[in-house]
């Protein structure tokens, strides 16, 4: 008696269908791999594009001090302080009517500023202003000089869908998109300047309310007074003051 082995007729034709499907995968895979890479370079330029080019403009803090200076090429320019808060609607309106000009006139060195930031609209809570400032402090100290001005372009622009919206690790996440230093990353996940910005809003209050009688945001002093009382004008400080 004679003993058959019975092969499956079909055997060759799945061995080649397997391939051709392995075939179809691996191209897939090239295909959604060349997708992601120029995604990630699209982006990157993208992000790179509307980052506030910082280049010119010298940035010097203390982590005692509550004032940001901000210098051009002229240290002997008139110097505004300007107070703003993260919260505020109205700084939200004179940011977006007024920084481009700023940052301009800071590079041709004809005027600096002392950014004076304010926390007062989280009433002592560790709220958005707080948590926008920490993050700011945060890439300020590690010299991410770009991001920081950028980011914080990005929240009074942004001010009505953003408010709010963070917490510290968003934030970090805000800050790892715009592509700043590790560190500066994870201060700002860790918190690390919270407790600092609640003090600066606090201390930029009191000097308000020191040197004039009263406190509010925002308001841009020139040598103690306010700049529409010195010239009728705010929303155009920035020339203003490059004309004192």
């Amino acid at each position: 008696m004679t003993t058959r082995k019975v092969e499956n007729p079909n055997k060759k034709g799945n061995t080649a269908f397997i391939w051709a499907v392995l075939a179809v995968l691996a191209i897939a895979l090239v295909v959604i791999g060349l997708i992601v890479f120029n995604g990630r370079e699209n982006r990157s330029a993208a992000i790179k594009e509307g980052m506030i080019d910082v280049e010119g403009i010298n940035v010097a803090w203390n982590e005692d001090e509550d004032i940001i200076h901000l210098t051009g090429s002229n240290a002997d320019a008139k110097t505004a302080e300007l107070f703003e808060d993260f919260s505020c609607t109205h700084c939200a309106d004179l940011h977006i009517a007024s920084d481009e000009a700023m940052i301009e006139k800071l590079k041709a060195g004809e005027i600096n500023v002392d950014l004076r930031p304010m926390t007062a609209l989280d009433k002592g809570e560790e709220g958005h202003s707080t948590k926008a400032l920490a993050a700011e402090l945060a890439l300020f100290a590690n010299g991410d000089l770009a991001q920081a001005f950028t980011i914080r372009d990005y929240l009074f622009q942004n001010q009505q869908t953003v408010y709010n919206k963070y917490d510290n690790d968003g934030f970090a996440d805000m800050a790892k998109d715009y592509e700043a230093s590790d560190a500066a990353i994870q201060d700002i996940r860790d918190g690390k300047f919270i407790e600092t910005a609640k003090r600066m809003g606090a201390d930029n209050m009191k000097y308000q309310e020191d040197n004039t009688g009263e406190a509010w945001t925002p308001r841009v002093l020139v040598d103690g007074k306010d700049i529409e009382d010195i010239e009728g004008k705010r929303d155009d400080w920035p020339q203003t003051l490059s004309q004192m």
